[in-house]
């Protein structure tokens, strides 16, 4: 959001340029009457500079969302979590022992009924995608409920790209 407000702010601030710069007069005319306001209404322009200070001070200082985050996991002895690396970990492994799959990205949305597991993967070539495809589902959603406990609710594939494998030769 901070990204996003900070960029709004410099459009406008060089359309505010460009158009002083090609000899507009109404963005300097503006200006100058801004100017003039807060210099003749000290109390306003008091109470304006007290607002953009605390705006600015609240989006440099705010709690900033931890990029690590975790999954509750059904546990009788206590609250177990697993975090996001952990299970993106799992899926890789899971994925990766499959023959024909090559690399695996993974992310993760948490749902009411469960995890929703989105895995983007490149396979070798030559392998029928449908297949492997099936076959990755079942063994990405398999291992996680087995490993973690999580309900996997649903396991969707995205097939990024196909590699040819580079055999080695021994001399």
């Amino acid at each position: 959001m901070l990204a996003f407000t900070l960029g709004v702010l410099m459009v406008l601030g060089a359309l505010w340029i460009f158009a002083m710069a090609t000899g507009w007069g109404l963005p300097y005319a503006l200006l100058i009457k801004g100017i003039d306001w807060l210099r003749w209404n000290p109390w306003d322009s008091l109470i304006v500079a007290v607002l953009l200070l605390l705006g600015g001070l609240l989006l440099l200082v705010r709690p900033r969302g931890t990029s690590n985050r975790t999954f509750r996991t059904p546990s009788s002895g206590g609250d177990v979590r697993i975090s996001q690396e952990a299970l993106e970990e799992i899926i890789a492994r899971s994925a990766t022992t499959l023959t024909g799959v090559m690399q695996v990205q993974s992310s993760l949305r948490e749902r009411e009924a469960g995890l929703q597991i989105t895995v983007s993967c490149q396979y070798e070539q030559g392998v029928q995608i449908p297949q492997i495809s099936k076959e990755l589902k079942e063994k990405v959603k398999q291992d996680v409920e087995l490993y973690t406990g999580i309900i996997v609710t649903e396991v969707k594939v995205l097939v990024r790209r196909l590699e040819k494998v580079h055999t080695a030769r021994v001399r």
